[in-house]
């Protein structure tokens, strides 16, 4: 997110620990030497030691090239060894948050999210009522009162009770084994028809669906798959269910040979490298086709972004854009303009560290009630608990489906 410096009145980055412009320090960043994690293995460590639930249900992946929708990870792509920070949408498309050589710096921005999201869970848990309670021990006289008026109620009666709950409670869970047994099959990938038009399924997931547009006879990802029924269980999806396989009598063309598909099995990437195109040297810094890219300016003998319009289309796609690349990092025998020792990454990649290199939220951004704080900028407040007295239902209770997915962080 970009926010306006107090000084000078330009925009930055929040994350940046000065402003570009004119050196001012960013008072929203508070620095920490607590538990500051500065590689993945130190990250992992910090992850398991405040008790978190699986990467499979907080969405980070740490160590880890996640590939499906809903996620955030880092990893170093050992074939570069440049390590990653990145976000995938709900739409699959991956947004790079940093590419490079700076392991702790790379570490910390995963790690700034992470305790954001600690935050945002703790805070819906609160404003959901899920919030500690004093215990409360009932009086002598009013448990022998309890214990008298049990008596009272007659034995066999409840025997008759307890028989009928326990005969209740046994129908009522079969039923929910065999609902969840049957919502949880996977829909199977292939080709449906629904209201007269083609859709195809990429995979076991409820949103990788294609549409095929007959006014452009091409597939686009659809907008609306999450209201039809082909989205909802795999009993309601098979009403619709063609075939796995093309056939040419389904009125369109085969899905798995368009640029869509190509795309999606390419994780929507295009690799990080330069590229030659039309007598032009480009370098992308990232994973997204949409943005990242960079043209060698010879009369400014320096790089400048390309904004998406410009962007040639064979670019932006990994099938198409692999015809262009050729190398990774800069080489002197094959390539004068090296991006990473441009003017450019220097005044807008580059950023000051202290020695200690300590970043943490500020404690203005803790959550409060009635003066009650429950958040504080210490190490302890970044811990799970997975029940106890707060009970907060441990790894159920976090809910990744509440994060902003279609932004880039």
């Amino acid at each position: 997110m970009n926010i306006k410096c107090e000084y000078c009145g330009g925009m930055f980055d929040d994350t940046l620990e000065k402003c570009p412009s004119c050196g001012a320090a960013n008072v929203n960043v508070k620095r920490s030497t607590v538990d500051q994690p500065t590689t993945i293995e130190e990250l992992k460590s910090w992850y398991s030691s405040k008790g978190l639930p699986p990467y499979e249900t907080t969405r980070f992946f740490i160590g880890e090239n996640y590939k499906n929708p809903r996620a955030f990870g880092i990893y170093k792509d050992e074939n570069t060894g440049k390590f990653i920070v990145y976000k995938n949408k709900d739409t699959g498309e991956r947004a790079v948050r940093y590419e490079g050589t700076d392991e702790a710096y790379a570490v910390n921005e995963l790690f700034m999210r992470l305790k954001q999201e600690i935050l945002e869970q703790k805070a819906r848990n609160v404003s959901s009522g899920n919030v500690p309670q004093q215990n409360s021990t009932p009086s002598s006289e009013y448990v022998n009162y309890k214990r008298q008026q049990r008596y009272k109620s007659g034995r066999n009666e409840s025997l008759i009770v307890g028989a009928i709950l326990i005969i209740i409670v046994a129908l009522i869970f079969c039923c929910g084994i065999r609902k969840a047994t049957v919502k949880n099959v996977p829909i199977d990938p292939g080709y449906y028809r629904y209201k007269d038009a083609v859709f195809y399924h990429m995979d076991d997931h409820d949103w990788n669906w294609l549409k095929y547009d007959t006014a452009t006879d091409s597939w686009v990802l659809t907008e609306d798959q999450y209201n039809t029924p082909l989205t909802k269980t795999y009993k309601k999806a098979q009403k619709y269910f063609l075939s796995s396989g093309y056939k040419s009598e389904y009125g369109c063309s085969d899905a798995c040979e368009s640029e869509a598909y190509y795309d999606f099995i390419n994780n929507y990437c295009v690799d990080s490298g330069y590229y030659t195109y039309d007598d032009s040297v480009y370098y992308h810094d990232g994973n997204s086709p949409h943005y990242g890219w960079y043209i060698y300016d010879d009369n400014i003998s320096d790089w400048e972004e390309v904004g998406d319009d410009d962007i040639p289309n064979d670019l932006k796609h990994e099938y198409l854009a692999d015809d262009f690349w050729y190398t990774p990092d800069w080489d002197t025998e094959t390539e004068v303009y090296d991006f990473t020792d441009s003017d450019y990454y220097r005044d807008n990649y580059t950023v000051d560290y202290d020695d200690d290199y300590d970043y943490s939220y500020s404690s203005s951004d803790s959550y409060s009630s009635d003066n009650d704080s429950w958040w504080s900028d210490s190490d302890d407040s970044w811990d799970w608990d997975s029940g106890d007295s707060w009970d907060w239902g441990g790894s159920d209770s976090w809910d990744s489906g509440g994060s902003d997915w279609g932004s880039d962080w």
